[in-house]
């Protein structure tokens, strides 16, 4: 039961993260002269693993414990959604294709911001479901 809940979330979770990747593609100029802010990181995999870092936090501050009878739902959501949502592989492959193309500068910052705005995302995430949850 439990595999085939991380199944069907993961896929849902890996459709959202393509269609975030999709929006982003969208809203980047194409061969544009000077450098647009969404051309100058990995827009859409920043995007992503920040959104994932709040609501896992969310997710673990709104579901309790497991033992609270919430693991089917931290199973499916956690595990499944958020699982195929966010993208830490691809973070790595591409710090590391910045890095091999000369943007060493660009590769830090990005590193930098998915880091640590990301354990604030998740803090963040993790208290508001806290708050919300009376927990």
């Amino acid at each position: 039961m439990k595999l085939l809940l991380v199944f069907l979330g993961g896929g849902i979770g890996s459709v959202l993260r393509y269609s975030t990747g999709i929006l982003i593609g969208r809203l980047t100029p194409p061969q544009a002269d000077t450098p647009h802010w969404l051309s100058m990181y990995p827009a859409a995999t920043l995007l992503v693993n920040l959104i994932g870092c709040a609501l896992i936090g969310f997710a673990w501050g709104m579901l309790g414990k497991p033992e609270e009878g919430t693991e089917l739902l931290r199973v499916v959501l956690v595990v499944g959604v958020l699982g195929g949502f966010t993208t830490f592989s691809a973070f790595g492959w591409e710090t590391l294709d910045l890095m091999n193309n000369g943007r060493v500068g660009t590769a830090m910052a990005y590193v930098l911001i998915s880091v640590l705005i990301g354990i604030f995302a998740a803090w963040s995430g993790h208290t508001l479901g806290l708050v919300i949850s009376g927990g």
